[in-house]
């Protein structure tokens, strides 16, 4: 029995229609539920009941058993000492607060064995998106409702990571930006060897070197381990660009080559043609954060992004290696980093400000983007969701993974429209 079932039980007071009687036999008349609490701390606050003839104010704690109260640590919990009523599917004893028992409602006395065993039938189906079957009975707008509110929690949860990163980087904005960019560069492959090469490269050190092609360019590919063992003439001129410039930053190599996955990747997204790109971003681009602020929509994020190549990453894929196509930076990895990055940096900004504008600004650029495609948006797709932009995507693929594949039906309006249909 999971405790979501019993908050939705207690909510909706899906109760058989008989008087509720505490375990230490006291009577209980339920005024108001409160609201559900999505935070620590118990589960509904401000809820309004009367035990026999004494009216209460206060918390209402949900446990599936009752010894679950001293086994979360909630006696150790101030946050808990004003719960007035603990609600529990099985009373396997009493709980003490202030050396006085907790009045206890044990709901499986007056819940209907239909009830919950069409929620365990929904909850169980071996369909991930439990709904499915059902999405075309359910009207438009709560589809959207569910939609737009997970665009708005994927975009809150990367903000997070953004402000997470910020912190640990002692409040510099610029460092941030710059390493939420280098992680994204490296797509999913090699996220983490370009969070370690912009770790090691401070962002300072490049800044130093605005619109100076070859510092920059030498820079990235030795702190990346590019440059040993030269096999081509402009290589060795970057192998000795980078000698004299880690001497004089006394920096400090934390890569090798063989830190850089390259197994079943096309030469489009092998490690040295994102370095080329980042390398050619950082070149053109010396004001990260201010620029990226006045980013309003999708063709100045994609100006922002998308660098012309120097003449030899315009025909080589990698050192020695040439090639007859360009590897400039593609439409699709340009959207995969607005999406992962800029929008993110919007969020956060705007939540470190706490000036809505470019949280307003972030969502509108999300708009601006083609749908997504990937194996979650045509779990949608085929039971009728068809998203319409990036944005939109965005929340499917939030939705699929915070509420779907967690089996959190019941905190999800969709599901809440199934289990408990309007009368």
């Amino acid at each position: 029995m999971d405790e979501y079932f019993l908050q939705f039980l207690w909510k909706f007071q899906k109760f058989e229609s008989k008087e509720l009687i505490l375990s230490n036999g006291s009577s209980l008349t339920v005024f108001q539920t409160g609201h559900q609490n999505h935070h620590s701390g118990p589960d509904f606050l401000e809820a309004k009941i009367k035990i026999d003839d004494l009216t209460w104010s206060g918390s209402v704690e949900i446990h599936y058993k009752s010894s679950d109260w001293n086994r979360h640590k909630h006696q150790t919990d101030r946050a808990y000492e004003n719960v007035i009523l603990h609600v529990v599917w099985i009373n396997d004893g009493d709980i003490l607060v202030n050396e006085e028992p907790l009045p206890t409602l044990e709901m499986s006395q007056y819940v209907a064995t239909n009830l919950e065993q069409e929620y365990r039938r929904y909850i169980n189906q071996p369909e991930v998106i439990r709904c499915g079957p059902k999405l075309g009975d359910i009207p438009q707008i709560q589809i959207s409702a569910m939609i737009d509110r997970a665009v708005a929690s994927r975009l809150q949860e990367k903000s997070v990571r953004v402000l997470d990163t910020l912190e640990q980087l002692g409040g510099d904005w610029e460092e941030t930006v710059y390493q939420t960019l280098a992680r994204n560069f490296g797509f999913k492959t090699n996220a983490e060897a370009f969070l370690k090469l912009a770790s090691s490269l401070p962002y300072h050190v490049i800044r130093k070197h605005a619109g100076k092609e070859q510092q920059i360019y030498a820079l990235i590919f030795g702190m990346a381990g590019f440059l040993e063992d030269p096999v081509d003439e402009y290589q060795a001129s970057l192998s000795a660009e980078f000698s004299y410039l880690a001497k004089k930053f006394q920096l400090h190599r934390m890569l090798d080559r063989h830190h850089w996955k390259h197994a079943k990747m096309r030469p489009a997204n092998f490690p040295s043609v994102r370095l080329s790109q980042f390398a050619a971003f950082l070149t053109q681009e010396n004001q990260l954060l201010a620029n990226l602020l006045n980013i309003s929509g999708r063709k100045e994020a994609v100006g922002f992004l998308q660098k012309s190549l120097p003449d030899y990453w315009n025909s080589h894929f990698d050192f020695g290696k040439p090639t007859t196509k360009s590897p400039r930076i593609g439409t699709k990895s340009i959207e995969n980093i607005i999406i992962n990055s800029l929008a993110p940096v919007l969020g956060a900004y705007s939540k470190y400000l706490d000036e809505v504008i470019y949280l307003e600004r972030a969502q509108h650029i999300l708009e601006q983007l083609p749908p997504e495609s990937n194996h979650v948006i045509q779990k949608w797709i085929d039971r009728g969701v068809t998203p319409g932009n990036g944005a939109e995507t965005q929340g499917l693929i939030y939705q699929y993974q915070s509420f779907c594949t967690p089996k959190k039906c019941l905190r999800c309006n969709i599901g809440m429209f199934i289990l408990n249909p309007p009368k």
